[in-house]
């Protein structure tokens, strides 16, 4: 498992993500935190928070001033769903205003920290606006982000997925690129127009169709698995096998004798047929012994005896 996520790593989605949840070491600022919090309900999970928020901010200022990563709309838009996503997470009981009080803090601190180590350089987190951070909605920002990764890691995944069926871990890229797919479906629903704002712009005229990956594909190793999977085991195949045998028996032995026998769905019929005709017989012989036995009577009165009795 921590193979899996080593190797994970290497999709630019993951990655910042992983930083964001697993950042660590000295903190500069996290002082700042001590100053906010005053009268939180769960001051503590607060400052927790508070302090991780702050290390990360001092991690894409740092990033930025050596590669000047972090400075797209993708990653802002990571940043505020990673804010949105551990205040409502914070408290066992969702309490609405608490939110609201605790995302006021937070937007004081960011402000606030964001001044202290900007100095006279360039600002990585100048296209985050979160100044309405506490309106916004956690579904819609997390299918917005789904769909956003997926489109941020089309291009490294068809890299990994369709050039070389040797290359290593493919499988583990393939299993990933599989769970994801899925995001496509409300990509196509909702990113034809350009002007619908629940589309990331990243995956504005941009073709991620999965079938490119799925049509091209090389990955040994997927591909060994999947024809093993339409080879029947051999041992299933003996008892498939002998289980059509056994049935090809019965349906010659039943061939072979003739003798009538219940279980035969053609009995029903048979059966009906028979009291029909004996309802048949029985009226035929009632009608004949009226007309024969008390036909010939003069007397109406005994010709009635003779009919009621019959």
């Amino acid at each position: 498992m921590e193979d899996n996520i080593n190797v994970l790593e290497q999709i630019d989605s993951l990655y910042f993500d992983y930083k964001l949840e697993n950042i660590n070491g000295k903190c500069t600022n996290c002082a700042t935190c001590s100053k906010y919090g005053q009268g939180l309900t769960n001051l503590f999970s607060f400052q927790l928070l508070c302090q991780r928020l702050v290390k990360n901010i001092e991690y894409i200022h740092s990033a930025n001033a050596i590669n000047s990563k972090y400075l797209d709309e993708k990653s802002c838009d990571d940043f505020i769903y990673w804010i949105h996503n551990n205040v409502y997470n914070m408290n066992d009981k969702k309490n609405h205003n608490e939110n609201i009080n605790i995302f006021g803090h937070l937007k004081n601190i960011w402000d606030e920290v964001n001044r202290n180590l900007k100095g006279s350089g360039i600002d990585p987190l100048y296209k985050c606006n979160i100044s309405n951070i506490e309106t916004l909605k956690l579904d819609e920002l997390k299918e917005k982000k789904i769909m956003s990764d997926y489109c941020q890691n089309f291009d490294n995944l068809t890299i990994k997925l369709t050039t070389n069926p040797h290359k290593p871990h493919c499988h583990i890229y393939y299993d990933y690129f599989m769970k994801t797919m899925k995001a496509y479906e409300k990509i196509s629903e909702l990113c034809h127009n350009s002007s619908n704002s629940k589309c990331p712009n990243i995956c504005l005229q941009k073709n991620v169709d999965p079938k490119r990956i799925l049509n091209s594909l090389k990955c040994a190793k997927i591909q060994a698995q999947e024809k093993k999977e339409n080879l029947i085991p051999e041992e299933k195949c003996n008892t498939e096998k002998d289980a059509l045998n056994s049935q090809l028996q019965q349906a010659l032995s039943a061939a072979d004798n003739p003798a009538f026998n219940y279980s035969d769905p053609r009995s029903v019929f048979l059966i009906l047929f028979t009291f029909w005709g004996m309802l048949l017989t029985f009226f035929f012989l009632y009608k004949y012994f009226r007309n024969n036995f008390c036909g010939g009577i003069p007397n109406n009165y005994q010709r009635f005896e003779c009919n009621y009795n019959i």
